[in-house]
């Protein structure tokens, strides 16, 4: 009689079953070309972004510019959210967005260093779709070389493409030589500080509310985000009006109605400048005091006062705006 035992069995074709599942996995990676192996076992990422570009109105430390960002796409997909990290030493706090190309309406937000426009729709872009973002009052607290960082999110939270780092833009302080005669020209005023604006008698002036027609007197311009309610000051240019008189009526947000004498011609454009300068208050509370107590009686002395006191109220110059050459 012959005793088998069961369990030994057992353990035997388990040992064969392994060895033979070793020797498989050891057959696979000989044959297997070292860069196959390594596309197989690399964790997924995401494609950078392309054509990729940041650019200040301003390169000055502690001046409210407004910065450009483009880049191209490199995948196709629903883009939920674009992030831009910036350096911790931004200052975000007022951002506000300006214009947009390539991408669906949204709203823009930050956390800490980060800026995120958040897209409203639901749209797939194509890859090798060139997206611009307009976003203004970005402030810079310190001098240096820096860069950002940008990436496209989906709906889920998930990468689409990058982070993808810019390259680099400079951040510098005034200097004396900066501001020498002759050194400040027409070109170095950020357009954020003034901008000069032409309406023609076309779509584009008339999808803004100019449309010219030899019979009306008065128009009400919109969708000019330069124009900031409170702020702007905006002048008409009356040598693009031949013998016309026009003038502004009302500023409202992002526009302003005008009002001129006569009709003007089909075909005539318009043309005016916004100007944001930083707005002071107009008077210390020693001034409003006499003002509203002693309006009719203002001796000598107290105009003296009234003259110092106004002076010292002026914290800044329009010209704190002025774009200056790297």
């Amino acid at each position: 009689m012959f005793l088998i035992n069961l369990d030994s069995q057992n353990k035997v074709s388990k040992g064969i079953k392994i060895t033979l599942s070793l020797a498989l996995m050891a057959f696979v990676l000989t044959m297997t070309p070292a860069s196959s192996l390594f596309n197989i076992l690399r964790p997924a990422s995401a494609a950078p972004l392309t054509s990729m570009s940041v650019s200040p109105t301003s390169n000055i430390i502690n001046e409210m510019a407004t910065y450009n960002f483009l880049f191209k796409t490199a995948t196709t997909g629903t883009i939920k959210t674009i992030e831009i990290n910036f350096p911790s030493s931004f200052n975000l706090a007022n951002i506000r967005l300006i214009e947009r190309d390539g991408i669906g309406s949204g709203t823009l937000s930050f956390s800490g260093s980060t800026i995120k426009y958040t897209v409203g729709g639901s749209e797939s872009i194509p890859v090798g779709t060139n997206i611009r973002l307009e976003i203004a009052r970005i402030i810079a607290t310190v001098e240096g070389s820096f860069s950002v960082s940008i990436k496209t999110l989906n709906s889920q939270g998930g990468t689409i493409d990058g982070p993808t780092t810019s390259g680099p833009f400079i951040i510098k302080s005034v200097t004396s030589s900066d501001i020498a005669d002759n050194s400040i020209q027409g070109n170095d005023v950020s357009p954020a500080f003034m901008k000069t604006i032409t309406l023609q008698d076309d779509a584009t002036g008339h999808a803004h509310g100019w449309d010219p027609n030899g019979a009306q007197l008065s128009f009400n311009i919109v969708g000019v985000s330069d124009i900031i309610s409170g702020v702007s000051t905006t002048v008409v240019a009356q040598d693009n009006i031949p013998n016309r008189l026009c003038e502004i009526d009302l500023v409202h947000p992002e526009g302003f109605s005008i009002v001129c004498n006569q009709a003007l011609l089909d075909a005539s454009a318009l043309t005016f400048t916004v100007i944001n300068a930083p707005v002071t208050p107009c008077c210390s509370p020693a001034i409003s005091t006499i003002s509203s107590t002693n309006e009719n009686n203002i001796s000598p002395s107290n105009m003296a006062d009234t003259s110092s006191s106004a002076s010292s109220s002026i914290s800044s110059s329009p010209f704190d705006s002025l774009l200056i050459d790297k």
